[in-house]
């Protein structure tokens, strides 16, 4: 249902932003761990979540979340957000932890902004209630993602 996409300026960048989705206990994969078999309606099968990561080579990075069109045939959405240098990496450890979880659920409320006037067959209530309970357990997690 939800899922990421990561697109860094260059690889150092890459290595401090990634594990705190994809890595062994980043939110993507809690995500994916916790909810990837939950049913929240017929009309939405990914939100995808697209994170572009400012570095030395950056082309796109978004000022403001920006959201794509809903894909009725596929039935899913993806919304674009940048992650300025001065929001992620030069923060500490916990702070970057509330970055993604707080840039996660902004973006679902966003898209739930969208497609409610849609009308379309989306749980958002039971989704974002799930998703809390996983970003607690993400922000409680002991250890660093970071390798600096």
């Amino acid at each position: 249902m939800v899922g990421y996409y990561i697109s860094t300026g260059d690889e150092e960048v890459g290595s401090k932003f990634i594990p705190y989705v994809f890595g062994d206990n980043g939110l993507g994969k809690l995500i994916k761990e916790h909810i990837s078999n939950k049913d929240y309606g017929d009309d939405l099968k990914l939100l995808l979540i697209q994170y572009y990561v400012e570095g030395k080579f950056s082309r796109y990075l978004p000022e403001e979340p920006k959201l794509g069109n809903y894909k009725k045939k596929d039935r899913n959405i993806a919304i674009a957000i940048g992650v300025p240098c001065r929001l992620f990496h030069s923060r500490n450890e916990f702070e970057r932890r509330e970055f993604v979880v707080d840039s996660t659920l902004n973006a679902v409320n966003v898209v739930r902004e969208k497609l409610e006037k849609k009308k379309l067959d989306i749980n958002f209530d039971s989704l974002l209630s799930d998703l809390k309970e996983i970003s607690k357990k993400f922000l409680e997690t002991q250890g660093s993602y970071s390798k600096i």
